[in-house]
């Protein structure tokens, strides 16, 4: 008689998903958020951006050329083989 506690086992497997399932679908959902009647903006405007210290834009030079052979590792070994 090993058939009736594999029997209840398998019962309770497919019946508590199920009623998990039938319970959340019979769940009330919350009600969905409402927009506001009115909105209120400032009533000043937002300050202007301090002013720059120059007006001239900043200029930065390129970076430094390569040398031909240097394959930017620091491992001492070029790659130009």
């Amino acid at each position: 008689m090993a058939r009736s506690p594999r029997i209840a086992l398998l019962a309770a497997a497919v019946a508590l998903p199920l009623g998990a399932a039938a319970v959340t679908w019979a769940w009330p959902e919350p009600p969905a958020p409402r927009a506001p009647i009115e909105v209120k903006l400032r009533d000043h405007p937002a300050p202007a951006p301090p002013p720059t210290s120059s007006s001239m834009p900043l200029v930065v030079p390129p970076p430094s050329a390569v040398p031909p052979g240097d394959d930017q590792d620091d491992d001492g070994v070029d790659g130009d083989d």
